[in-house]
């Protein structure tokens, strides 16, 4: 079935029409040549070149049952995903793709300068691993732009020739820059990130940037998997019922807490379980209970942008921009009142 599938590569949360990909460039001028030289332009590179570093450990968890992820010619349909939305266009599932940028607060206002011309594609029916690929530049972009409109607010945008050089260096084999100085350029991103100013914004910007470094250590541990949505999950005990669909009423016992280890909301400790309709939660939520069988317990670490983004809750122990972690045990699905 090509919905699990899919969700093996963890792309659920997106799921777009099948593609192809012919790679014609419109006409026009080819990008600029990326200096590296340059701080803008290095920075910039070293994060096209993460995403597909990104993007390939995500491929080479599902490998095996599709080989032809790894396949040059068709992981260049990344590249087209990847600059279509980069240019705020996706070509499939636009309404998907656009509630994901509009909930980052991504505008054309904070679109990345110096872009390549969009490139041309010819869709072709049946081919799942180009619908694959296609998402999952796609969703890497999101991820570029994020991160974008976080060093505007510092000045220090990324440009999107270098930004898209990275990437396609990195496709093709050619990277200019070793892991080891990508992790460089990281490093120094997250201090940009968390550096202390008078700006107001700071204080969200850092708690953002302290959440995503947690999620990337989180992420490299045995048993953690991550959905295209950015929702991590882990399973703590298998179920054997029913999954819920976001139309679902479903019975649950959780407890949440912030990456500091701060309980700030347990039904355990108020001694009765909570039914909720699925679609009336945050979007980590919804997302995340959808995986979950009837009895089964998942520990999810949720992204600011799933779980409560700009605002503030729990009378201000949740903090605005805060990835938040919850216990959850599904107890069953649409009980009677």
């Amino acid at each position: 079935m090509i919905a699990e599938k899919c969700m093996k590569l963890m792309i659920k949360f997106f799921s777009v029409v099948t593609l192809a990909v012919a790679l014609v460039a419109c006409g026009g001028q080819a990008p600029e040549e990326v200096n590296l030289s340059d701080e803008q332009d290095l920075r910039s590179y070293a994060v096209g070149a993460a995403s597909l570093r990104e993007a390939q450990q995500l491929i080479d968890n599902v490998l095996e049952e599709f080989p032809d992820l790894d396949n040059a010619e068709k992981q260049n349909i990344m590249v087209i995903g990847f600059i279509d939305l980069l240019h705020l266009s996706p070509r499939a599932e636009m309404e998907r793709f656009q509630f994901e940028l509009e909930n980052r607060g991504i505008t054309e206002e904070n679109m990345l300068s110096d872009l390549p011309e969009i490139m041309e594609y010819t869709p072709a029916e049946d081919d799942e691993v180009g619908e694959m690929l296609y998402t999952l530049g796609a969703y890497m972009g999101v991820q570029v732009l994020t991160i974008h409109d976080l060093l505007l607010d510092q000045e220090k945008g990324l440009t999107g020739a270098a930004v898209i050089a990275g990437f396609s260096d990195s496709v093709a084999g050619e990277s200019r820059l070793t892991d080891e100085e990508i992790d460089e350029q990281w490093e120094i991103i997250r201090d940009t990130l968390t550096q202390t100013s008078e700006n107001a914004d700071e204080p969200m910007s850092e708690n953002l940037a302290i959440g995503v470094r947690f999620q990337q250590q989180n992420a490299a541990r045995e048993g953690v998997m991550v959905t295209d949505s950015g929702l991590q999950y882990e399973v703590l005990r298998e179920g054997d019922g029913e999954r819920p669909t976001a139309q679902d009423r479903v019975e649950v016992h959780y407890q949440g807490s912030l990456i500091s280890g701060e309980i700030f909301d347990s039904s355990y400790d108020r001694g009765e379980t909570t039914t909720f309709p699925l679609n009336r939660v945050i979007p980590g939520w919804t997302e995340g209970l959808q995986l979950m069988q009837v009895g089964a317990k998942y520990r999810f670490v949720i992204p600011a942008e799933l779980a409560y983004g700009a605002s503030e809750r729990a009378d201000g122990l949740i903090q605005p921009y805060s990835t938040l972690i919850f216990e959850v045990e599904l107890l069953s699905i649409n009980p009677e009142e």
